[in-house]
């Protein structure tokens, strides 16, 4: 607390005034970046003209913010901060499994994901590959960032699901650069 009050340049009471205590200011921070998170997708689907496109939106969409995530965060929230870590697990397991869901069956009916594909369970595939993604043990040795991981993931997600359609449009996409199609 006194590195926060320090970096925010207030006193630690004035901080205390705010926040009983760590746990409570990481909360906090956390459910904010879970509503954030909720709001960016809201507003994607809002936007959205097809289900591929929609994932890439959002694979953009969070590029930028997952480039940003130290490893080390995710580990210190699992082990010392575990009601908040519930907390984004639920948040998992609810809203982003829905969201996935809802992109799968809207995919299959306008022909973009295979017809034959088991709508829950690929949204809970996905969801699984959420929780590879969200624990850097997976990967600690591979010398890869968050951000590259999640577009891998995207690339294997989306690739399993689509028709030509939809593959179409993925091979276009900011995950395939032109020369590595």
């Amino acid at each position: 607390m006194d590195d926060i009050a320090r970096e925010l340049g207030i006193s630690k009471k004035t901080l205390y005034q705010f926040f009983e205590d760590k746990p409570s200011l990481v909360d906090q921070a956390v459910m904010n970046h879970i509503h954030a998170e909720e709001n960016a997708c809201l507003a994607i689907d809002h936007e959205k003209t097809n289900p591929v496109e929609y994932m890439l939106m959002i694979t953009e969409s969070f590029s930028d913010v997952k480039k940003q995530i130290n490893q080390s965060i995710l580990f210190d929230l699992r082990k010392y901060f575990k009601p908040t870590w519930d907390k984004l697990n639920l948040f998992r397991m609810e809203f982003v499994y829905k969201q996935v869901l809802d992109n799968i069956s809207r995919g299959k009916s306008l022909g973009f994901y295979h017809a034959g594909i088991d709508e829950n369970l690929t949204a809970r595939f996905y969801i699984s590959l959420v929780d590879f993604m969200l624990n850097p043990d997976n990967y600690a040795n591979a010398d890869v960032d968050l951000k590259s991981v999640h577009a891998e993931m995207m690339r294997y997600h989306l690739r399993s699901i689509c028709t030509e359609k939809g593959m179409k449009l993925l091979l276009k996409s900011s995950l395939y650069p032109q020369t590595n199609n």
